[in-house]
């Protein structure tokens, strides 16, 4: 007997190791790829359910493929709305290798280790791409093998009085199987591999049909929650995306386990179904079937689960001001507009450039962020990369009719803000580490940061449209050399900093420098900019 239990558990051990070596190889030449199809499909309504069913049979985990749409969301890879609809399809992929657990393993399990066999003989796994298959066959043998075992196993085990009566136990009660599967997915954080497990054990005769369905049930509802838990950390579109998954998962187990109850109750499925259909593929089906009513009544509901998930998980307004606003997928096949909406979206940002000095002005209370500056930093650079990554799709798709002149003042103001932001947030860093200054100290702090905040609020009133002249920027940011370097020469005499206040000083002055520099090229790009705007909308 203990021979028997050692087979089951090193059965498991099998299943556990091939299952992690195959998601790791199908990942390692598959995801990459399958991200850039998903950001595409993303684009088109009525691609999403493949692209989710893809994505599902890719990662074999409703887990992983949430996590994917949101790293897909959180890069602007794809729209909110289609991530959505990817991460509530992704279960009917997964549901492939649950199919696959109810054929004969063990020659499944043969077949592919064979094939392994083959591939050394022949010395392909020396190549790239042999060596990828060889990893991938290997590591679907190991799991089937590993599931083999722990069928064998189980009819032996179900002829023992300690494990007959455990199962006996959770098979006494519909409750008991549910949280049993709702339990263990937790941990394991994967409902299909916990399906096959029920495949294995009902083959074993250690669970009865009933029971390894609600236990499938469970399993899918706990699936679900274990993405919500994992992703508490996270804030806005992207927890909700999380919280969804959770959603689609619980709208399948209702009505799944509700349907299961009452169909089991009447005896219909002994009776009608179970004759038709050998157990593993009903289990299989079951399967099958919670994720896909799941995801049709969450494409259903969608309107007031949205509003839902919204009051859960607020959008924060501070990042949502760093979302595209103008840049519009339809306008890249208008080279004209699309030029036009890049124009007004690096105009908005530029905007947004006074904020962040906030946290160097605490006295003005109503412009405080509550954003950190190496954050508001990330999310500038990632809106500059977006502008850029929308103009060069446009050129792409109409080289002939690119307009050289726009493209050329946008290049030129993102060569001017990216640096200009670098800068900034660097200074507010630099003069965030001070440490008891000392009043000196303060007053050239604030002289700095108050002309700065002057100059880039005349440049955010000039990206505004607002009529600042541009002479008069010019002469604000003329060169400052000669007080550059009395502010300079006052931090080598004076005494009383230390000499980390010293260096932060140093540092800041410079790049303060840098900063008043980039303004006056910024304010020149925004006048020519300014000009070929309403060239354009005349």
């Amino acid at each position: 007997m203990l021979t028997q239990f050692l087979t089951a558990f090193a059965g498991l051990g099998f299943f556990f190791a091939g299952l992690n070596m195959l998601s790791g190889v199908v990942r390692s030449f598959a995801v990459k790829q399958v991200r850039a199809v998903l950001a595409r499909l993303g684009k088109v309504p009525f691609s999403n359910v493949a692209a989710g069913s893809l994505l599902g049979a890719v990662t074999q985990s409703t887990s992983a493929a949430a996590y994917v749409c949101i790293g897909l969301l959180q890069s602007r890879a794809i729209s909110f709305p289609a991530a959505l609809s990817i991460s509530a399809w992704s279960g009917v992929g997964t549901s492939l290798l649950v199919f696959l657990a109810s054929i004969d393993l063990r020659l499944a399990a043969l077949f592919a280790l064979t094939l392994v066999a083959v591939l050394h003989l022949a010395s392909a796994h020396r190549h790239d791409a042999g060596r990828r298959m060889t990893d991938l066959l290997l590591a679907a043998g190991v799991t089937l093998i590993g599931l083999s075992m722990v069928k064998d196993a189980g009819h032996v085990l179900e002829q023992n009085q300690w494990a007959l009566e455990f199962f006996t136990f959770s098979a006494g009660s519909w409750a008991y199987g549910f949280l049993i599967g709702f339990a263990i997915t937790l941990v394991m954080q994967s409902s299909s591999t916990v399906s096959i497990l029920a495949i294995a054990m009902s083959a074993g005769g250690l669970l009865p049909l009933s029971s390894a369905v609600i236990l499938v049930c469970g399993a899918n509802l706990g699936s679900g929650l274990s993405v919500a838990l994992l992703s508490s950390h996270l804030t806005g579109l992207p927890r909700q995306l999380a919280v969804w998954q959770a959603v689609v998962k619980g709208l399948g187990t209702i009505v799944v386990s509700t349907l299961a109850v009452v169909l089991f109750a009447s005896g219909f499925i002994e009776s009608h179904v179970a004759p038709l259909f050998k157990v593993p593929t009903l289990i299989a089906f079951t399967y099958l079937l919670l994720n896909l009513s799941g995801a049709m009544l969450a494409g259903v509901f969608r309107k007031p689960l949205r509003a839902i998930l919204e009051k859960f998980s607020p959008l924060d307004k501070e990042k949502q001001q760093f979302e595209p606003v103008f840049l519009l997928d339809e306008a890249v096949d208008d080279p004209d507009t699309a030029f036009m909406l890049a124009q007004q979206e690096q105009l908005r940002l530029v905007g947004l450039l006074p904020d962040a000095l906030s946290p160097l002005r605490p006295d003005q209370a109503d412009e405080v962020t509550e954003l950190a500056s190496g954050e508001r930093r990330d999310l500038s650079a990632a809106l500059i990369a977006e502008i850029e990554n929308f103009v060069s799709e446009t050129v792409n798709r109409h080289p002939q009719n690119a307009d050289l002149s726009g493209l050329l003042t946008l290049q030129r103001s993102n060569n001017h803000i990216l640096p200009l932001i670098d800068a900034l947030h660097d200074y507010v860093d630099e003069l965030s580490t001070l440490k008891d200054p000392a009043p000196h100290e303060r007053v050239m702090c604030g002289s700095m940061t108050e002309s700065l905040h002057f100059l880039l609020s005349l440049v955010a009133d000039q990206a505004k449209g607002e009529d600042v002249g541009g002479d008069m920027v010019k002469r604000l940011t003329s060169d400052r050399s000669s007080v550059m370097t009395r502010f300079r020469n006052e931090i080598v005499v004076s005494g009383t900093q230390s000499n980390a206040n010293r260096e932060a000083l140093f540092v800041a002055t410079g790049l303060f420098e840098r900063m008043v520099w980039l303004v006056r090229q910024l304010s020149g790009d925004l006048d020519l900019s300014g000009r070929e705007l309403a060239r354009a909308k005349a």
